[in-house]
């Protein structure tokens, strides 16, 4: 898995992929299926589902004020992110079969 950290101005953004997309009705299927999964977003731990169109994937992002961080509160949102990030693998790989 895949997971990218980007620091832009105060933010700290938190990028994993989930799974790779095409434009296809299988796909798009598929992320109705994640969606209607995250509904209402307890699953997500206040982050979100987004595409990315370049990469042609489905997203799992989260973003946290850089400045209110401490070594070990970043320690323990990396861990929650990536078993976050890992749960939603698993769920669209046994959605794309379902």
């Amino acid at each position: 898995m895949t997971l990218t950290l980007y620091v832009n101005g105060p933010s700290l953004t938190f990028l994993a992929e989930i799974v790779p997309l095409q434009a296809t009705p299988r796909d798009d299927l598929l992320l109705r299926k994640m969606l209607t999964y995250a509904f209402p977003g307890l699953r997500l731990r206040g982050g979100a589902l987004t595409i990315n169109p370049d990469e042609k994937t489905l997203v799992y992002c989260y973003e946290q004020a850089l400045n209110t961080l401490s070594k070990t509160q970043f320690e323990s949102l990396l861990a929650n992110f990536s078993s976050t990030a890992l749960e939603l693998r698993q769920a669209a790989e046994r959605l794309k079969f379902s």
